[in-house]
């Protein structure tokens, strides 16, 4: 695990020297080259898909570095649109840059980190109240046990997922609809693009709100920061990953970090407990 991260790290380092100095060559103030906005995307997703969440759960890099580190990338992320300024993708490199092996490399090497084995998947998730939820999350756990990666991670997701619209139902489907039209409302901040109000009545209407909507909504009901919503995004994509064909591979290293995330911010959340 920890070469792997190692080699990831160099990776991420090489192609963020390499965007700018590709951004700074430009004879224009603006970058509207498709294959540069592109690769911003790219380095912008590595960080989010594959840096992140084994950089600050399972080596612990400090909080300041993990927060301003995703800030930058949600700024690349922004940046991609055609027709920013050079200046612009140059500062926030240069912010992700400036002491990066002492930021990232140095903690990583004078980590004492194992690689921890599927087998402690059983401390991550202690036994829950509702019995066929324990039991249910058990199966995703024995799936891990046996190598179906995979499998295990369609299955917690789905567990985290009922979780959640179990506590929906508890405090009542007008608290849901009522956080929709907040949302919606807003003209300003985080939320100032979401366009979408639901007026749910039922647990089967809850059950048909995509999952990446029902995290928003959460959000606005206050049962997440926004911190705790961004890396449920990036378990959902994990689960995406693992319920259709593709090459991104899905290794102990994810389903790790996959089920350490759902255990923390959903089954462990008190905001969550029924």
């Amino acid at each position: 695990m920890k070469k792997e991260i190692l080699n990831k790290l160099r990776s991420f380092k090489k192609e963020l020297r390499k965007l700018k100095k590709d951004v700074s060559s430009l004879p224009t103030e603006r970058v509207s080259r498709k294959a540069l906005r592109q690769a911003a995307d790219a380095i912008a997703n590595q960080w989010v898909e594959e840096l992140r969440s084994p950089l600050e759960h399972k080596f612990g890099l400090s909080e300041e570095v993990i927060r301003s580190t995703s800030d930058s990338m949600k700024r690349l992320h922004v940046l991609s649109r055609p027709g920013n300024r050079t200046s612009s993708y140059i500062s926030t490199i240069d912010q992700v840059l400036r002491k990066f092996d002492d930021k990232f490399i140095l903690p990583i090497k004078q980590s004492t980190f194992e690689v921890q084995t599927v087998l402690d998947l059983q401390k991550l998730i202690p036994a829950m109240a509702d019995p066929s939820e324990s039991e249910y999350l058990q199966e995703a756990i024995d799936c891990a046990s046996h190598g179906f990666r995979r499998a295990a991670i369609v299955m917690g997701w789905c567990a985290a997922i009922h979780r959640i619209q179990k506590k929906i139902q508890a405090l009542g489907f007008g608290a849901f609809n009522k956080a929709s039209t907040k949302l919606k409302n807003q003209s300003t901040g985080k939320f100032r693009k979401w366009n979408k109000e639901f007026s749910i009545a039922t647990l089967s209407e809850l059950q048909m709100v995509f999952d990446n909507d029902l995290i928003i909504v959460i959000e606005g009901m206050g049962l997440i920061d926004g911190n705790q919503a961004e890396r449920l995004n990036t378990a959902f994509q994990y689960r995406n990953h693992s319920a259709h064909p593709g090459q991104a591979p899905i290794e102990d290293a994810h389903l790790l970090a996959f089920f350490s995330d759902i255990n923390s911010i959903v089954f462990q959340n008190a905001k969550l407990i029924l």
